[in-house]
């Protein structure tokens, strides 16, 4: 088994540690009640609040398995989320400044991270190779 990179190891815990926090806020704000909203718009809004939370989750295991996909996922979700907290910083009503700038931060140094040569080389890409019954042709990824 090869080595993980310490900076893919810290980035799989915090987005476990992420996703964590996002389910458990949205399991406490369901079963408190706290969600005030007709059924029907929790029937749609739920599932996809829930998928969105289980998001980074996935991210971490894939981090932590050296999957490339995860690799790319990381660093586009890091973007979205740098741009997300840009927009709230935008709102004059946002509770910590500094903890969004924070955040900022911290989305840019996992993606600078990320995109160190020495972590890429640990991610393999693996081209699938899918053949055709019958046919002895193959069609490469």
């Amino acid at each position: 088994m090869e080595r993980r990179p310490l900076d893919v190891v810290l980035a799989a815990i915090y987005y476990a540690g992420f996703s964590a926090v996002l389910l458990g806020i949205l399991l406490w704000q369901w079963a408190g009640g706290h969600i005030h909203a007709t059924w029907q718009e929790k029937i749609v809004v739920l599932p996809i609040c829930f998928l969105l939370a289980i998001l980074p989750g996935v991210l971490a295991v894939g981090l932590w398995l050296l999957d490339h996909a995860a690799l790319i996922g990381a660093v586009l979700f890091a973007l979205m989320h740098t741009i997300a907290e840009l927009a709230l910083l935008s709102n004059p009503h946002i509770p910590s400044r500094a903890f969004a700038v924070f955040r900022i931060v911290l989305n840019g140094v996992i993606i600078a991270c990320l995109g160190r040569p020495g972590v890429r080389r640990a991610f393999k890409w693996n081209p699938v190779e899918l053949t055709l019954r019958g046919s002895g042709k193959r069609v490469t990824d």
